[in-house]
């Protein structure tokens, strides 16, 4: 790789193009004849067609389709469809049921993942919940063929493994989305292995090179085996469900193993280059999907070292191999920080490590896989159970390996969120880092980046970053305010995950002031796993304390304040007693020892309802 790299039209053209769509492609909404403008809370009849493999979620099977028609009435669309009597399906299938056609449910809390949006994107504006399946047409030739191969596959491993391992070995096989148990999904994800259970450019790079090296065991030249191992991955593609980082890594794959063949190195950025702009031009909103902005900055950060540095051509050969992929493993993470930390608030320095051993055991578990289904055609019992076995053996120790680095203190660490100015800063040094050996003029070359990199620091340094928002639970209500860097909240009914994710999106792991409106448990239900997030104030009113909030106050490391009405704590006012709602009156006061509050233009008083009166929110309890 060399700095002329940067000067290449497609690159240039792709940055600007990429830039442009980041910064102000708007989230879609419904155009007209879509049927989410036939929504309606009674059941219709509706005819489907799957677009995706369905996944199993507990006791459903869940997957997008475009809708054909509504009571009759020819439409168009895509939905997100859950289904409990559908029955074993394949991709491409023609659904007539009978469900409700509804609005995509969604939190849209400050700081919380928002379904809606996400699907959207998606160009998916509306849901359905299938009552009952008249009628199944079956999809194309192609896609019975391929999805048989899939489900067959899945039959497998379903039969022979208990659960968690089923979907260990699914996910790392095909990327099938299987029903893994919460704590050892907790485990995955601490523990930086996560993305080995979804099917991605490893996959496809080990499938490619599998098949090529055996096809040239049988065939002459490199032609054959080439174009039998890029058939091959292209299948595996499509049975994996060709989402972006498959077809990205298939793109790259095509384009190296052609270069290589035509003598050229430049494949595999090139490649690249070429998948990027597919995907971004096919589906802009691709942009915003966190795992294409993974999947791209990772595989980058890995095309860097590779092309860039060559530190250990001079270790023995272990050494190097083992150097090599550490170093490989760090720069995928690098690139990662700031998406771990402003999308998921956790961050494992322990994935350095870990992806060392997992990610060699994996394709060793990936190529049982295969060989596993393969045997399944021969009915020979005692090969199969050797296989199932030894497959067992793996998987084991890769699970073993997984709660172990999980369970290290460099794993699952809470992290907020950093300011755009921070995130610009932390790329451009990285960038700088992985391309100093390009430049001749080094000096020049840092000098740039360091005066960037001030810029943005001080762009950040600058940005106050105010919020102010009311947090919805499912009966509760929140007021989130952050203010001169303290995080103020009145209100603490909202679920834990709620309240934690508007305090980590506002840059904070601390809450300054925090406002109980009852002393009984519901009140406090934030708090029952805020782990994490210090809490420096707690008002609560005065009284005798329940012992079930008395529990959830003691594991509580907070100093806490009785609070009286008529005072003022953090700037917020005590009103008055608890409201109720009256007809034919506005606000009715009760008569219990609940407390209201009034702060930066919002009355809260009972966490139940909102309603909006000129600038003012009013929420109050039925």
């Amino acid at each position: 790789m060399t700095s002329d790299f940067y000067k290449r039209p497609l690159f240039l053209i792709l940055t600007i193009y990429a830039l442009i769509l980041f910064l102000f492609l708007p989230v879609p909404s419904a155009k007209k004849g879509d049927a989410s403008f036939l929504v309606a809370p009674r059941a219709q009849e509706m005819v489907i067609k799957a677009d995706s493999y369905p996944s199993v979620r507990k006791d459903k099977q869940v997957f997008t389709a475009k809708i054909l028609s509504v009571n009759g009435k020819e439409t168009k669309g895509r939905t997100y469809v859950y289904c409990k009597t559908c029955p074993e399906m394949s991709k491409g299938e023609i659904l007539t049921v009978i469900g409700v056609l509804g609005e995509v449910r969604s939190e849209d809390n400050y700081g919380s993942f928002n379904w809606k949006n996400y699907l959207a994107r998606r160009h998916i504006f509306s849901q359905i919940d299938v009552r009952e399946v008249k009628d199944v047409q079956r999809a194309s030739l192609f896609w019975r063929v391929i999805s048989a191969v899939r489900a067959d596959m899945l039959k497998v491993f379903t039969e022979n493994f208990d659960a968690n391992l089923s979907a260990i070995l699914s996910g790392i096989a095909i990327g099938e989305k299987g029903d893994l148990d919460k704590g050892l999904y907790a485990a995955f994800q601490d523990s930086g292995a996560i993305h080995l259970l979804v099917a991605s450019g490893g996959n496809v790079g080990f499938v490619t090179l599998m098949v090529y090296f055996l096809c040239s065991l049988f065939l002459t030249g490199r032609f054959a085996p080439a174009a039998a191992a890029l058939t091959t991955a292209l299948l595996y593609t499509l049975i994996a469900g060709a989402d972006a980082p498959l077809i990205r890594a298939y793109i790259m794959t095509f384009a190296a193993t052609g270069g290589l063949l035509l003598g050229r190195k430049s494949g595999v950025l090139q490649g690249f280059i070429i998948a990027a702009f597919l995907i971004l031009i096919f589906n802009p909103q691709s942009i915003f999907d966190v795992g294409f902005q993974m999947s791209f900055l990772a595989t980058l950060a890995i095309i860097y070292f590779v092309c860039n540095f060559n530190f250990t051509a001079s270790l023995p050969k272990t050494a190097a191999w083992a150097a090599e992929l550490f170093f490989i493993s760090l720069s995928a993470q690098l690139a990662l920080v700031p998406i771990f930390t402003n999308c998921f608030h956790k961050i494992s320095f322990a994935a350095v490590l870990s992806n060392i051993f997992l990610v060699p055991l994996s394709g060793l578990i990936m190529g049982g896989a295969f060989l596993l289904w393969f045997i399944s055609f021969w009915h020979i019992s005692f090969v199969f159970k050797t296989v199932v076995l030894l497959l067992k053996i793996l998987l084991a120790i890769f699970n073993f390996l997984v709660e172990a680095f999980a369970n290290t203190p460099l794993a699952g660490i809470t992290a907020s969120s950093w300011k755009t100015g921070y995130v610009l800063a932390y790329y451009t040094a990285l960038f700088a880092v992985f391309n100093f050996a390009l430049f001749k003029n080094k000096k020049r070359f840092l000098a740039l980046c360091g005066a960037l990199c001030m810029l943005f620091l001080l762009y950040a340094f600058f940005t106050k970053g105010g919020v102010n928002s009311v947090l919805k639970g499912r009966y509760n209500y929140s007021l989130f305010v952050k203010e001169n860097g303290k995080v103020i909240v009145v209100g603490a009914g909202v679920s834990p995950k709620t309240l934690k994710s508007a305090v980590l999106s506002a840059g904070s792991k601390e809450i300054d002031c925090i406002f109980i409106s009852s002393r009984y448990k519901s009140a406090l239900y934030a708090l029952t796993d805020i782990e994490g997030i210090k809490i420096k104030k707690l008002y609560l009113p005065q009284g005798e304390i329940p012992s079930a909030a008395a529990e959830i106050l003691a594991r509580i490391d907070a100093d806490v304040y009785p609070i009286v009405v008529g005072e003022e704590y953090c700037g917020v006012s005590v009103e008055r007693a608890w409201y109720y709602a009256k007809s034919g009156e506005k606000y009715i006061p009760a008569k219990s020892g609940n407390l209201s509050f009034r702060f930066k233009g919002y009355d809260f008083a009972g966490n139940m309802k909102a309603y909006r009166h000129e600038d003012t929110i009013t929420i109050f309890g039925n």
